[in-house]
């Protein structure tokens, strides 16, 4: 058996905010003006609420099931056959979700990069630079995470502080003019985004526990959502909301109205760097999830002898998930209510039974 992998409360942290906040910073200011235009910062509160709720419910489960997975929780709570069947889905769910973050890694490099070079190549080096992360384990990429995480913050920060001052407040108003329900037809994609969190359901039994964990989580969903608030504030009130629709990538455009002493711009290079740190995080979050849960699954005791043939599925399927950008955006937005499926129902579902088995008053502490 390979030795247990232990990460810190920091480093989970690090995992959260990098894995949620990186792919959607790029679109969903356009995506969510759609919805609620000018009032758009209330539905990322919204959805930050939402993922607290996600989080809530997946804490509650590991302080159950310290020792277990959700893989392992699924089989415990539902018994062999049906939670079998049950884990075998959310395997499927992060094969099928690391898959269509390796479809807009190079969906985004085709459009920002070069569209010359044949999208295959970039299906490749996502999925290897992945696979070969996942093989130096959890504890590796997690300490990884650790200096990305800095530099994405400070870096989405510097970049809405630098812009601040060609701002129009004007913009904004009038303030939830139509109530406080009417943003609210957009929580479903907003939900989706940050409270994307499944994969530390498969993590938190690899957590060096103490009783900051849980308030290090919530702080990573607050960093996740006042980030993902300031990315719509930002070009709102540059663009406005209308504009802001019309742009493929909102932020990318946003960055590049930067302007330094006259001679320093093209900024968005910098952008470019963030998003392919985090989505190469997000990417192998996933990926390690789909090895983790497929070991615990069929009791494989080398689970990284597997991990070729589900990085090759995972390339195959990537390849022929949409046709090009358009229809990923419409995937992201329209099918949200998949995503939500097994980010709320699934974890809401297996906390209700637990529940009703008596399981509740039998929490434990973590070693």
């Amino acid at each position: 058996m390979e030795r247990r992998e232990v990460i810190s409360n920091f480093q989970l942290m690090s995992l959260i905010v990098i894995s949620t906040i990186g792919t959607s910073s790029l679109y969903a200011p356009a995506t969510l003006v759609r919805y609620a235009e000018r009032n758009s910062w209330f539905l990322v509160l919204a959805g930050g609420l939402a993922g607290l709720l996600n989080l809530a419910i997946l804490m509650a489960l590991n302080r159950m099931y310290p020792d277990k997975n959700l893989i392992r929780i699924c089989k415990h709570v539902l018994g062999p056959w049906i939670g079998g069947l049950l884990a075998f889905a959310v395997i499927f769910y992060f094969i099928d979700v690391t898959a269509w973050i390796v479809r807009e890694f190079a969906q985004f490099f085709i459009v920002a990069l070069s569209p010359v070079v044949p999208q295959s190549w970039y299906l490749a080096t996502g999925i290897i630079m992945g696979a070969y992360a996942v093989y130096r384990g959890l504890e590796a990429f997690s300490r990884v995470s650790e200096i990305v995480l800095f530099v994405i913050v400070f870096t989405f920060l510097g970049i809405y502080t630098v812009l601040s001052w060609q701002y129009h407040p004007e913009y904004l108003l009038p303030v939830l003019e139509n109530g406080l329900l009417a943003p609210l037809s957009g929580i479903i994609p907003v939900a989706s985004w940050l409270g994307d969190l499944m994969f530390i359901s498969m993590m938190l039994n690899h957590v060096r526990r103490t009783k900051k964990t849980a308030a290090y989580a919530v702080g990573a969903v607050a960093v996740t959502t006042v980030l993902l608030m300031l990315s719509v504030l930002s070009c709102t009130l540059l663009f406005g909301a209308k504009a802001s629709e019309s742009f493929t990538y909102p932020s990318i455009s946003l960055i590049q109205n930067i302007r330094l002493f006259r001679h320093i711009e093209r900024f968005d290079a910098a952008l470019v760097a963030v998003w392919v740190m985090s989505c190469f995080i997000k990417l192998t979050v996933y990926l390690w999830s789909a090895q983790q849960g497929l070991a615990d699954l069929l009791k494989l005791k080398k689970p990284r002898m597997f991990l070729i043939p589900v990085a090759a599925g995972i390339y195959v399927c990537a390849k022929f998930k949409v046709w090009g950008l358009i229809e990923l955006g419409r995937f992201y937005d329209q099918q949200a209510w998949y995503f939500c499926l097994f980010q709320y129902a699934v974890p809401g579902f297996l906390l209700l039974v637990a529940w009703l088995r008596g399981d509740g008053g039998k929490s434990k502490v973590g070693a």
